[in-house]
């Protein structure tokens, strides 16, 4: 039992363990025990037992899915096809869209590659806290600044969401290439 959940140990059990540090919160829901690692492997084994299989998962969660993001956020986005059977599940935000056809296998649940989850996490999610996880995906090499545009590119620019995307991306852009000016003139100014 690597994962645990307090429909398998009971609620109490459950607390009384995070309590008392034998298991340490994992993701919304579930811990795992102090001595076990968290990896990405083990984020998609999770999480295929979350997703359902005519989706795909993106955003944070696919990042946290990824290893970029250290913790799992409070709601995971699926995106699937259109008129999908939406099972209930208060974790779960359905979406349709590009990503429904995106999906890379992990571990029994398919997952947005980084660069989609990115713009998925832009498109769906609390802008503030999406900037930052992307800015974080560049900062770690897990995306580029090309693969973001051309993963943007097989949006239609009617497409929900897409001028925020579109905003928010060259927004991200101008900050970074501003923060690298900025870190090229110091290095330059302690050389001389």
């Amino acid at each position: 039992m690597l994962i645990v959940t307090p429909a398998l140990v009971g609620r109490p059990a459950h607390a009384r363990m995070l309590r008392d540090g034998t298991m340490r919160p994992f993701a919304p829901g579930a811990a795992l025990p102090a001595d076990v690692p968290d990896s990405p492997g083990l984020r998609a084994h999770h999480a295929s037992s979350r997703v359902p299989a005519h989706t795909v998962l993106t955003g944070t969660a696919a990042l946290w899915v990824h290893g970029i993001v250290p913790t799992a956020p409070p709601e995971w986005h699926v995106a699937g096809p259109r008129g999908l059977h939406r099972i209930v599940d208060p974790l779960l935000v359905f979406h349709s869209g590009a990503t429904a056809r995106l999906g890379e296998p992990h571990e029994g649940c398919r997952v947005a590659p980084p660069e989609r989850a990115c713009l998925d996490a832009l498109r769906w999610e609390d802008l503030g806290d999406a900037i930052a996880v992307t800015m974080r995906a560049l900062d770690v090499g897990a995306v580029s600044v090309a693969g973001l545009r051309a993963s943007l590119g097989l949006d239609g620019p009617q497409g929900s969401g897409f001028a925020r995307v579109r905003a928010s991306l060259a927004a991200i852009i101008r900050a970074r290439d501003a923060d690298q000016a900025g870190r090229l003139v110091f290095v330059t100014r302690r050389a001389s």
